[in-house]
């Protein structure tokens, strides 16, 4: 176990960093209650399953503590990764069950009890895999969207479902809250939503320009939805989801990533070009609230409960917390 000492109080610096073997390709705190403190970081040929321990959640820890629990090899660069709610390590015997998708364009379902690790590889989407989730309630199904044009959802190691779209899926969601639903962000910058039992369309929202490279439900407001469109955030309410509700300019060479924060629904991070730049927007201000350039951004990721977004970097992950 490591313990780390805050290096900055600016807000545009991180307050932690955390060290790691090589570039980091996608940052995964888990969205779950029972497995929060644990962190999945993608890299070149490897994943690495950490755990966190911040002072506001821990009284037996006087300063944040970083510890990996667990190395995996990856046969390929990790492309995209999702937590199952499965995973837990209050239980006996511990569990740790997530997936990724590789460059090689296949999904891998790992589960480990920290000891031994069992990985299940599924095979059906013909083009990089950009997003995948896990069923919220029981993690026995799999959405994931593909720059080959479809959706595949997933039961028990096998291809159920496929849904075809006019443009590469880059975005799939799956709401805690909203477990009757599934969000599809297609890169033409339409993001529609799906009976998650029938798959039969719901509602779609146009952004209006494309290309659309990210988007993120609001885990803490399940009526918000943000996405990354050109040089633009745009956020969409879906009480009326017509228009939406604000665009912005971001990044004045293209948007990236985004990630609302899954504890207040005022938070939005984005990253994008020029110069790898991670930006924290307050939702209802025109004020960023961080602004910082990385070296790389390995994907973005807010902790359930606390005011820290994790952003992957050049062998580390550094540790922002954004308060306003």
């Amino acid at each position: 176990m490591v313990q780390l000492h805050s290096a900055t109080s600016n807000r545009s610096d991180p307050v932690q960093r955390l060290p790691l073997p090589s570039r980091v390709f996608c940052t995964e705190f888990s969205p779950f209650p029972w497995s929060s403190s644990l962190l999945a970081v993608g890299l070149q040929s490897s994943v690495t399953i950490g755990q966190c321990w911040f002072t506001e959640e821990d009284t037996n820890t006087t300063q944040f503590q970083w510890e990996v629990v667990k190395e995996i090899h990856h046969d390929t660069r990790v492309q995209a990764m999702a937590w199952s709610p499965k995973t837990s390590l209050v239980v006996a015997p511990k569990v740790v069950e997530f997936c990724t998708s590789g460059t090689d364009h296949k999904v891998r379902l790992f589960s480990s009890d920290l000891v031994e690790v069992q990985v299940r590889i599924l095979k059906g989407h013909t083009d990089y895999i950009n997003s995948l989730v896990f069923e919220p309630e029981k993690g026995e199904q799999l959405l994931t969207g593909s720059d080959d044009h479809t959706a595949k959802l997933w039961e028990d190691g096998e291809c159920t479902t496929t849904l075809h779209f006019k443009s590469p899926v880059m975005s799939v969601q799956w709401h805690q809250e909203e477990l009757g639903k599934v969000l599809v962000g297609q890169k033409s910058g339409i993001i529609s939503l799906f009976n998650s039992l029938t798959l039969q369309p719901i509602l779609s929202v146009d952004c209006g320009i494309a290309p659309l490279l990210s988007t993120d439900w609001s885990q803490s407001n399940a009526l918000l939805l943000a996405a990354v469109v050109s040089t633009e955030l745009v956020m969409f309410d879906l009480s009326t989801p017509s228009l939406p509700t604000s665009r912005r300019p971001v990044h004045s060479e293209g948007a990236r990533h985004v990630r609302c924060s899954r504890h207040s629904d005022s938070l939005v991070a984005t990253s994008g070009r020029p110069g790898n730049c991670l930006k924290v927007w307050h939702t209802k201000s025109s004020g960023g609230l961080v602004s910082t350039e990385m070296v790389v951004v390995g994907g973005l990721s807010w902790h359930l409960r606390l005011p820290y977004l994790a952003v992957g970097g050049d062998r580390e992950v550094q540790l922002f917390k954004v308060s306003y």
